[in-house]
């Protein structure tokens, strides 16, 4: 009939802009109910897709949570920005990246979701984001634990305890203080910084420290002085004077 109005059909989407739709809604379901519990049918609802799309693109829900949690592997790479080690020197750098990294957890709740997921689930999806996660920084591990080698300081140790303690403060900010702080508050994520620079501070101390007799050691060196009379004067053994000398 002349003037009738012809039906419109949906335009079709290209696969890149399927996958966008697609992860957006993911993301969105993974926010509210987290990874592993999403609704696959929700999901194919949300996101316009049919059944035979979904399986012949995606495979399974499994498959998707993967994609998703490859995405946030390299949120800690991400959080350190190495240039600027150079820039702030190894005390500020080592603290400012600290800081950095829970200021990002607290504000990536995706990220926040995965650790969780990582936590309460054993899977190879969980099992090898965290193993990423744990090897994507291991050269700047080994800049400071060479750094720290001649006070046997367990700086791998140390770091260890930093960040699994900024995940858990994250993580559990929402349920209740820990040592009277709410680190769900403002003041605390204040007291997270503040802390993070004292406990640098006392690090650092103790390599500032060893540098100095070092210095003084080669200056004692150069001008001739005994092995015995450095060692009783920086109250050091032989052993230790040599590794300062070589």
């Amino acid at each position: 009939m002349e003037g009738a109005i012809k039906p419109t059909r949906n335009k079709r989407r290209t696969n890149v802009q399927l996958d966008i739709d697609v992860m957006r809604e993911l993301e969105k379901l993974v926010r509210e109910y987290g990874f592993g519990n999403v609704n696959i049918t929700t999901l194919m609802k949300n996101a316009g897709l049919e059944p035979n799309v979904f399986y012949r693109r995606y495979g399974s829900m499994e498959q998707l949570y993967d994609t998703l949690a490859k995405k946030y592997d390299f949120w800690m790479h991400n959080a350190i920005e190495l240039p600027s080690l150079n820039i702030l020197g190894d005390k500020k750098f080592f603290s400012e990246t600290l800081k950095k990294l829970y200021k990002d957890l607290l504000d990536n709740d995706i990220m926040q979701k995965l650790l969780q997921w990582e936590i309460t689930t054993d899977n190879q999806t969980t099992r090898r984001a965290a193993q990423i996660r744990d090897t994507m920084n291991l050269n700047l591990i080994a800049y400071y634990e060479k750094l720290f080698e001649p006070l046997k300081i367990n700086i791998k140790g140390i770091a260890a305890l930093f960040i699994g303690g900024l995940y858990y403060l994250v993580l559990h900010r929402e349920r209740a203080e820990i040592c009277t702080i709410d680190f769900n508050t403002a003041a605390g994520e204040h007291s997270f910084y503040e802390t993070i620079d004292t406990l640098t501070d006392m690090l650092f101390e103790k390599l500032e420290v060893y540098n100095e007799k070092k210095n003084i050691a080669v200056r004692m060196a150069n001008e001739g002085i005994s092995e015995s009379l450095m060692c009783k004067l920086l109250n050091i053994s032989k052993n230790e004077l040599k590794k300062m000398l070589l």
